[in-house]
């Protein structure tokens, strides 16, 4: 998100390996067969490279302290794309650059080498809930920390908005919905974005894209 940058479960340890993935752009489908996932976009939806999302965070803060906080969190996401064979993956309903905030799906993968064996989906989804909370200006819960399913696994599930400022001084929040879904020493993060002052994303848009969601194999080390 423009100046809206989530803390994540990066502060644990990674490790990993090397990997491959695939997007069908005429089925609009995205798949990592060595991490065992792939989901499907809606048509008029565009996927957007690391480097892409890397252009459109940097410009979307001039403040120093957010430009240090970009650097740090676009770091983050090149050493997952290292780490663990899947390049963080962006689903955006406009193609960048975009003026306002761009409702948006984003997709990681966490190698957790301290992750307990038992963890429940719940404790990781408290784990991103207090970060995201220290590291952001606008926090606020929108419901209680619950567990859901996500193509038939167990997902531990947040949902708060984020206040921030566009390059233009226009204020805008956005409606975050989150999924951790724990595989072996693996996690999965699954972000749902959409702003809340203008052209919101659909539910039934977000909702076909995350049922179209399939983790086809456990991942263990």
């Amino acid at each position: 998100m423009k100046k809206l940058i989530f803390v994540s479960l990066l502060a644990f340890g990674l490790m990993g390996t090397t990997g491959n993935f695939e997007i069908d752009r005429q089925s609009n489908k995205y798949f990592n067969r060595d991490v065992g996932f792939a989901i499907t976009k809606q048509a008029d939806w565009h996927f957007l490279s690391l480097d892409n999302a890397e252009t459109w965070m940097t410009s979307s803060d001039d403040t120093a302290e957010g430009k240090l906080a970009l650097k740090q969190h676009i770091q983050n996401l090149r050493e997952q794309e290292a780490l663990t064979g899947m390049t963080p993956l962006f689903i955006a309903r406009h193609e960048e650059p975009y003026p306002h905030l761009n409702p948006m799906i984003k997709v990681s993968l966490h190698y957790i080498d301290d992750l307990p064996k038992d963890v429940s989906p719940l404790a990781i989804a408290a784990v991103m809930a207090q970060s995201v909370s220290e590291n952001n200006d606008g926090f606020k819960m929108m419901d209680k920390i619950r567990l859901v399913r996500v193509s038939n696994f167990e997902a531990g599930y947040l949902s708060f908005t984020l206040n921030g400022k566009l390059n233009s001084g226009e204020d805008e929040s956005a409606m975050n919905q989150v999924y951790l879904i724990p595989r072996g020493k693996y996690v999965f993060e699954i972000t749902v974005s959409t702003p809340l002052e203008c052209d919101a994303a659909t539910d039934a848009d977000l909702e076909e894209m995350m049922e179209s969601i399939f983790i086809l194999k456990p991942l263990e080390i």
